[in-house]
């Protein structure tokens, strides 16, 4: 028996149309242009979403503070392709001399570690990544609406939108955190110490490239820019939680602490001394001890989940590993959120948890005005340590061809 063309045809039609049909792509909004959000939307564009990232911040970052890039924070920016930005600006981690009370105890040199100007990098980053994920600085969101197949963001424009779900990749006081998690600031865990920030020119004069330096009730970082002759100077204070300070009090404190630690360090304490505000900036120790990273169809990634504070060294770590897992865990169960959600979540609290509890230990304890700081930060420094777990980045997420990324 012969077919004709006309119903071959027909037959072939009926047959396409009785295929499933494909699945659509789901919609991600990521709030926050930083290294986080940045890389967490990237990667979840190559595994098949549709993301778009928004900042409130009217045009990409420059300049800033210093920021550190240990192996594992490079090995992911290596896999995501973005390894000549983060060469391009920053520098070998220099030689370090530990000194307490003006004696120096010990030297030593992290092998594998870079220093970067923070806003420059995550500048040209999230600008090298806008160019596969769309991205729009000047876009503030005001409101997130919970639905059952997916939540309406709202923003200050008057705007709103439909996604599958929101990242929240805003920083220590993230918005998105607020309006789907918490209300107050009841997540922030504070210490009392305070930080000044300054940058000052030159550069250390003596055999080292950088210090840590420990007083009374003092602490501080030196450290080199490796894009020009000047330096940052970071003190952390022990003020006590309610007191009420600003630079003008921290400087005297900061400039007397160089001024007594050696003399390679005498041609920074007048510009120490004497930074005019605008060339300050005040900080608390701070870190994000959120129970949870995730409600319905929002989760967090970065300082927004887990801050771990700047002085640690540790946030670009945790960002880029967090972003990197979450965006594994939805390409295993793309269809149930939370469950992916859930697993990210402890996956990556192995390593925050930890670093956490050791840099907040570290810094009671080089600020320690009595027995009882000392013994409260041995006790979070054997937490840490305790709880120390090795997180290793997913590889295969980002080793995938076009072809295959397409496939969902």
């Amino acid at each position: 028996m012969t077919t004709s063309p006309a119903a071959a045809q027909n037959a072939r039609a009926l047959k396409r149309a009785s295929r499933p049909l494909a699945r659509a792509r789901q919609r991600v909004l990521v709030v926050g242009a930083g290294i986080a959000g940045s890389a967490t939307a990237f990667m979840l564009a190559r595994s098949g979403y549709d993301a778009t990232i928004i900042d409130a911040a009217q045009a990409p970052y420059e300049g800033g503070y210093q920021i550190l890039l240990d192996p594992t924070a490079l090995e992911i920016m290596e896999q995501l392709g973005v390894q000549d930005i983060a060469l391009e600006l920053s520098a070998p981690d220099p030689l370090v001399s530990l000194r307490r009370n003006g004696s120096e105890k010990a030297e030593f040199e992290m092998t594998g570690y870079r220093m970067a100007r923070r806003g420059d990098l995550v500048g040209r980053l999230s600008t090298r990544f806008a160019e596969s994920v769309p991205t729009e600085f000047g876009k503030e969101l005001v409101g997130i609406e919970q639905r059952l197949d997916g939540v309406r963001a709202h923003f200050a424009n008057g705007s709103s939108d439909d996604y599958d779900f929101i990242v929240g990749a805003d920083g220590l006081n993230s918005t998105v955190r607020r309006l789907t998690m918490e209300s107050t600031r009841s997540t922030i865990h504070t210490n009392g110490r305070i930080c000044l920030w300054v940058n000052v020119p030159g550069h250390l004069e003596g055999p080292s490239d950088a210090a840590v330096l420990t007083g009374n009730r003092l602490g501080a970082l030196v450290f080199p820019y490796p894009d020009k002759d000047e330096t940052l100077v970071v003190t952390a204070v022990q003020m006590g939680a309610r007191h009420r300070f600003d630079a003008a009090d921290l400087q005297p404190l900061a400039a007397d602490l160089l001024a007594g630690s050696g003399s390679d360090l005498a041609h920074f304490v007048d510009a120490l001394r004497h930074a005019p505000r605008e060339q300050t900036r005040v900080t608390s120790f701070a870190q994000v001890r959120a129970p949870r990273w995730h409600s319905r169809r929002v989760v967090l990634v970065g300082d927004a989940a887990h801050c771990i504070d700047p002085l640690s060294g540790l946030g670009a770590h945790g960002g880029l590993l967090g972003g990197s897992i979450l965006a594994q865990e939805l390409r295993r169960t793309p269809q149930d959120f939370d469950r992916a959600a859930e697993r990210y979540q402890r996956r990556t609290r192995r390593f925050v948890s930890a670093a956490q509890r050791v840099t907040a230990g570290l810094m009671e304890l080089a600020t320690a005005k009595g027995v009882g700081d000392r013994l409260h930060g041995v006790s979070e420094l054997a937490q840490g340590i305790g709880r120390a777990r090795q997180v290793r980045a997913p590889r295969a997420l980002y080793a995938r061809d076009d072809a295959a990324r397409t496939r969902r």
